[in-house]
């Protein structure tokens, strides 16, 4: 078995040999017709070159096949109209059949192995029509038994014609399937790369985008900052600068021991502006991280909810605590969505539902409003929407006309 699978590797990785050898097998065996061949130079001369180019047809045969065959496939007619005779031997003994003409069935088979069926199927029926023909021509000088000899000798030719075409169209058969077994795998190796190239280029635009979004809350929490230093400047710090020099001039009074009266007004308007400092200041804390979360995310919203204007109800079922970032986002989240549902929706009663499935944590603020939300381009939503994607959240909406409204948001457990 290992050495026919090294010869036909052999014999596929060398078809100049193979060519030069089915010639040389082909000259050998019509050596004793030409031995025995007819009187004169110039017939054997005829007969020779007629056997050599059968041969060479069949040495060029795998490159060439189609010309090749009908080289040889002229040859053959040029033997039976004037090689064979009916009742006797041609005219022209240059032209007599030999065993050369095996070469016919070699092309055949090289005709079937690398052109296309309907090409072949064309060689396969010359073949057989010119073996009848031969066949019929030949069999009146095989009397008295010309009916059985014409039986046989057809049927041997029929018979390796069909089994040359058939070898040759099995080969191609495999060619083929193999063909199309490489081109599907070539199919699927592009589709694999179409779909990775779709993944990276959604990648790559879903990087843009974050980069985008995380631009512009940078910008807002540029913003944010710049406002709480201005509510300091303007407001505590006035109001403590004021306290400073109402105190001062208590100071002064005291020590002069004058004017008790305008010391107590004086006492009483250092006392209420330090009450104003510290709520001011108790307000800027908040916006900058409300205290309540360090008692958890249900403990903040359960306040959130107290303290809405509208009616609402808080129910949290987490099993991990999430991150501070989190936290503060949900948080913040839906203080904006409770802020909106007493502003614009006209609402009744407003639920948050948070919950945590496999690694997310998924909040829902429905209220029985109006209805008829969008996410609207520089609108509350839309800020809300950009500010939970920045940690690869995302924010949907549900508000068709006449209510509910349900606003969804999906977080990671951890930033």
């Amino acid at each position: 078995m290992n050495v026919r699978k090294r010869a036909n590797a052999w014999l596929r990785r060398h078809p100049l040999w193979v060519g030069w050898l089915v010639a040389a097998v082909l000259l050998v065996f019509s050596a004793a017709q030409f031995a025995a061949g007819g009187e004169g130079v110039g017939s054997r001369a005829g007969y020779f070159i007629v056997t050599l180019v059968l041969a060479a047809t069949g040495y060029r045969g795998r490159r060439y096949p189609v010309a090749a065959f009908a080289v040889a496939a002229v040859i053959g007619a040029m033997q039976i109209a004037f090689g064979i005779q009916s009742g006797g031997p041609g005219p022209v003994w240059a032209l007599q059949p030999s065993n050369a003409d095996l070469a016919i069935l070699v092309l055949l088979y090289n005709l079937a192995a690398h052109r296309p069926r309907r090409e072949s199927i064309v060689g396969l029926v010359i073949c057989l029509a010119g073996g009848v023909i031969a066949v019929t021509r030949w069999g009146p000088a095989q009397q008295p038994y010309a009916t059985t000899s014409v039986l046989l000798a057809a049927t041997g030719i029929a018979g390796l014609t069909l089994t040359a075409w058939v070898l040759g169209d099995s080969v191609a058969y495999r060619y083929r399937l193999t063909q199309y077994a490489a081109l599907e795998e070539r199919a699927a190796r592009l589709e694999v790369e179409r779909d990775a190239q779709a993944r990276i280029a959604a990648a790559a635009e879903r990087e843009r985008e974050l980069t985008v979004r995380r631009a512009r809350v940078v910008d807002e929490a540029e913003a944010r900052l710049r406002t709480i230093e201005r509510n300091l400047h303007d407001g505590a710090q006035v109001r403590l600068a004021a306290l400073a020099m109402t105190l001062g001039e208590i100071k002064e009074n005291l020590e002069r021991a004058a004017d008790p009266e305008g010391t107590i007004s004086l006492a009483t308007a250092a006392h209420v502006s330090a009450k104003e400092a510290l709520t001011e200041l108790r307000d800027l804390a908040r916006g900058i991280h409300p205290a309540v979360l360090d008692r958890g995310l249900p403990a903040a919203l359960g306040v959130l909810a107290e303290a809405s204007a509208v009616p609402a109800t808080a129910a949290v079922d987490i099993a991990q605590r999430p991150s501070p970032a989190i936290e503060a986002i949900a948080y913040y989240c839906a203080a904006e969505l409770l802020a909106n549902v007493a502003k614009h929706a006209g609402a009744r009663r407003v639920t948050i539902d948070v919950q945590e499935n496999d690694g997310r944590l998924r909040m829902s603020v429905t209220d029985d409003g109006a209805g008829g939300a969008r996410l609207k381009p520089g609108g509350g939503l839309t800020g809300l929407a950009d500010r939970v994607q920045t940690v690869d959240g995302r924010l949907s909406l549900q508000s068709p006309p006449g209510g509910p409204t349900t606003v969804t948001i999906e977080l990671p457990v951890r930033a």
